[in-house]
């Protein structure tokens, strides 16, 4: 692909970029309709219609201040979302383009279906082979993530930044973001898949909510779910971070409930777990469904540092052995987070 073909960046980072990446650099003025979607921990987010020699396609124009701020950080960051949403098969990268006004911006497919979370109510309604068969897609792509030796890039300087609901104890804490968290916040899918809500979203995500989650605190389990998928999607969440099972195991677990061997050597165990899930009710949540105000499921920073909150952790542990109530999960919260991660 020739650079030219499209106009150049004005940025030899980033048309080196797009070059080796097979992208397209879009001039702004190829864009129309441009509207305001949505602002998240990315940045601020447009919906546009891009005039694409004879076709219009609706796309989505992403627009982040490290983006233009620090562009290099900003691309070496890219090439592992990049691949996170090819393996994933969410939605497809077509280039850049730059706004006079706010500078360079990703261009990106409009999901004509929403996300994962606009689906959840329609999810939650799928027979359970629907609902694991997502699931199988989701971990496939993470596993192919973790095998390409890739994780998220750790900035961390203190400040706790992310959605809280889907940020395990240990990242709250100040730990860099491992394989280990990865599959936490895929126990929080598996969770919303059962539910058809957002976890703790009947909770304002504050400091208060932190001290909780890195206490033991999870959310509720519906009794209608299969036991062996709590028992998965326990492990996953588990506070001890050697207890949480790889995405390859993950995925080999989901892959046996999904797609059984048909012969007389399968376990009774799958035989059984498979059982439960032909069993269990599609439908039944009795959990509220009214979002807290306070709840957020953008990323954003927040008003307080994993220092302050180990010192509060600190302080409410040994508050606990002054006064006699020390908890078994005092010492395995203790033991977890001095753990070395891999």
């Amino acid at each position: 692909m020739q650079l030219s073909e499209f106009g150049k960046s004005g940025n030899a980072a980033l048309d080196k970029f797009i070059f080796e990446k097979s992208l397209k650099w879009i001039p702004y003025k190829k864009l129309d309709n441009v509207e305001y979607l949505d602002k998240g921990g990315f940045g601020t987010i447009y919906k546009a219609t891009w005039l694409d020699n004879y076709t219009a396609r609706n796309v989505v124009l992403k627009c982040s201040n490290i983006l233009n701020e620090n562009l290099d950080e900003f691309l070496n960051e890219w090439k592992y979302h990049e691949k996170c949403l090819k393996s994933l098969e969410i939605i497809n990268l077509h280039g850049f383009t730059k706004n006079p006004e706010k500078g360079y911006m990703v261009v990106m497919d409009y999901a004509n279906e929403g996300n994962l979370r606009g689906n959840l109510s329609k999810i939650v309604k799928n027979d359970w082979r629907e609902k694991l068969y997502i699931l199988y897609k989701i971990i496939s792509g993470l596993n192919e993530i973790h095998e390409q030796n890739l994780i998220h890039c750790d900035f961390h300087d203190g400040d706790i930044h992310g959605v809280i609901p889907f940020m395990a104890p240990e990242i709250l804490r100040g730990k860099s973001y491992t394989r280990t968290s990865d599959i936490y916040s895929f126990a929080m899918i598996m969770w919303e898949f059962t539910s058809g809500i957002p976890p703790f979203s009947d909770r304002a995500h504050n400091f208060q909510l932190v001290i909780s989650i890195c206490e033991g605190e999870r959310p509720k389990i519906l009794q209608s779910t299969p036991q062996c998928y709590i028992n998965l999607m326990k492990r996953c969440w588990h506070e001890n971070l050697s207890i949480r099972p790889s995405a390859s195991d993950v995925k080999d677990t989901i892959k046996k409930w999904i797609f059984y061997p048909n012969d007389d050597k399968i376990e009774k165990k799958f035989i059984s777990n498979i059982m439960e899930f032909i069993n269990a009710p599609i439908e039944h949540n009795d959990l509220t469904t009214k979002i807290h105000p306070q709840a957020y499921y953008t990323s954003r920073l927040h008003n307080f540092t994993s220092e302050q909150l180990n010192k509060t952790l600190e302080s409410k542990r040994l508050d606990r052995i002054k006064y006699g109530n020390l908890e078994s999960n005092d010492l395995l919260i203790m033991k977890s987070f001095d753990t070395k991660i891999y």
